[in-house]
């Protein structure tokens, strides 16, 4: 009975820590990049922001290694990075209840590096 009850606890604590997280994506474009940043929130102050990159140009072979910088409310970013063999590339950065949140209206700017190419992209909320 007690096993029950605990389920039963747990079951309801899981639902309304989902029915209180929040997600929204700002996306944008360039020449030869496309931008996603994926935002999701939960009640208990954690934030997760997956970035998605997908070239766009017409020579994937010639990006070789890159690095991005997404800038916002907290910076993230990497080097010596590869795309995937479609083209795409996916990273996580994930945030602790002490960190500053990003929302909405937050700004959002894609930065990336590549075969002595710099592009610059504005994201915006969809």
């Amino acid at each position: 009975m007690r096993f029950k009850s605990f389920l039963l606890v747990a079951g309801i604590i899981a639902l309304l820590t989902a029915c209180g997280s929040k997600e929204f994506t700002v996306s944008g474009e360039s020449e030869h990049w496309l931008a996603d940043v994926n935002v999701s929130q939960t009640n208990d102050g954690y934030e997760t922001q997956e970035l998605l990159l997908t070239y766009t140009g017409d020579d994937m072979e010639s990006v070789g290694e890159f690095n991005y910088n997404v800038d916002s409310v907290g910076s993230f970013g990497k080097s010596g990075n590869e795309l995937e063999g479609d083209g795409t590339f996916v990273d996580k950065n994930e945030a602790n209840p002490t960190n500053a949140k990003v929302t909405e209206q937050t700004d959002f700017e894609v930065t990336i590096e590549w075969d002595g190419k710099t592009e610059t992209i504005q994201l915006n909320q969809q």
